[in-house]
């Protein structure tokens, strides 16, 4: 069975090492942004995809750049971070796909969706930042 504290970790460890981005493999209470925060995404497991039992897991990136308005800066990095940007290098998405199997931690790991390109709320607090869906084959 899938260890999903392991899987986070991993994750967390691959895109960090890629971007440079401080990233938590889970949930703070408060947190100083710039940071990316491993969350359960939606659905958290689908269960049956496969006949030799795997499941399939999501897990949500959050981006949190800054606690203020956007600076163009601040928009560029995200844009960055995204993929979206000329930073091609620096995305989750590229930081994923340089190793999916995150160490030989899971079968797969594949950036499927980015949104939430705007405020957002976490902790009580309203931050500038981004969501990135990441879908995972377990072992």
């Amino acid at each position: 069975m899938a260890d999903i504290s392991v899987i986070r970790t991993a994750l967390a460890n691959r895109i960090g090492t890629a971007t440079g981005l401080r990233t938590l493999p889970e949930a703070k209470d408060a947190i100083s942004p710039p940071v990316a925060v491993i969350l359960p995404g939606v659905p958290l497991v689908q269960y049956g995809d496969t006949l030799d039992g795997a499941l399939t897991i999501y897990l949500r990136v959050l981006l949190l750049l800054s606690d203020a308005a956007p600076t163009e800066k601040v928009q560029r990095a995200l844009d960055n971070y995204l993929g979206i940007g000329s930073g091609e290098a620096e995305s989750i998405a590229g930081a994923i796909q340089q190793d999916p199997t995150l160490g030989s931690t899971v079968h797969y790991a594949v950036a499927k969706i980015a949104g939430s390109y705007n405020r957002v709320d976490y902790a009580g607090v309203t931050f500038f930042g981004a969501r990135v869906d990441v879908e995972i084959g377990s072992i």
